[in-house]
């Protein structure tokens, strides 16, 4: 079976399985670096090898990377996007989260619902007023309150401070991002994986095609990944860059 994309950051070596999911295949090798055998409905990123079934690819425990293959290598780089470019990422977003966001996302922040669940509008004001105190000169300590916040496997406020991260770069913010970071690791390993590749700025096809064209399609598409992992990530670039 053919790789069909590889992403950038990956590193050679023997990866052994981790967790399988049902479309998707994580693994890690000895050094603890990080590798995703996905499916092209998922599509590049930074870790990612894209594959047509990736059940029939890994079919043991573990995967040998070789050095270098034929398959093409994902760019993975965040894109330079000037002010007006980012203004039209705002816009986009504004008009398409509350309408392409999953009601149980971070999107409720920014846009009430009526009669959320309690766990949601605990979780909402645990964000709200972690946010105030980062305005207010606090950002490491408005952060941790953020970090793991929400459920899943990468917790909704993981998720929205990796895109908030992603809004620091694009603003050429790098200080505030390396701070936002410093703070947001904490001992959820697969979270500080994208976390990790927030803070360096790189990003899977998806949200690279989004920022490059910002249609609400492409935002559909982001908030495709994960349950609400994709908007909870565009709720935190949005308030990043809003």
């Amino acid at each position: 079976m053919n790789i069909l994309s590889q992403g950038d950051c990956l590193q050679p070596g023997v990866y052994t399985v981790h967790t399988r999911f049902e479309r998707s295949i994580l693994l890690f090798n000895r050094a603890g670096r990080a590798l995703f055998v996905v499916p092209p409905a998922i599509g590049p990123g930074p870790l990612n090898i894209v594959v047509a079934r990736p059940h029939a690819f890994v079919t043991t425990d573990t995967l040998t990377l070789p050095a270098r293959g034929a398959a093409p290598i994902y760019d993975s780089r965040l894109p330079r996007l000037p002010a007006a470019a980012r203004e039209q990422v705002v816009r986009v977003l504004r008009a398409a989260l509350p309408r392409v966001a999953p009601p149980d996302s971070l999107a409720t922040l920014f846009w009430p619902r009526p009669q959320l669940p309690p766990f949601q509008q605990r979780r909402d004001q645990r964000i709200r007023n972690a946010l105030r105190a980062a305005a207010r000169g606090n950002l490491a300590a408005g952060v941790r309150r953020i970090r793991g916040c929400g459920a899943g496997l990468t917790p909704s406020g993981d998720d929205f401070l990796a895109g908030w991260m992603l809004a620091c770069r694009l603003r050429r913010n790098l200080a505030t991002a390396r701070q936002i970071h410093q703070a947001a690791r904490g001992n959820n390993r697969i979270a500080n994986l994208f976390l990790d590749l927030a803070a360096r700025g790189r990003i899977h096809a998806p949200l690279n095609k989004f920022l490059q064209k910002p249609t609400a399609a492409r935002a559909r598409r982001v908030c495709a990944f994960g349950h609400t992992s994709g908007a909870d990530l565009l709720c935190g670039l949005f308030y990043g860059l809003a």
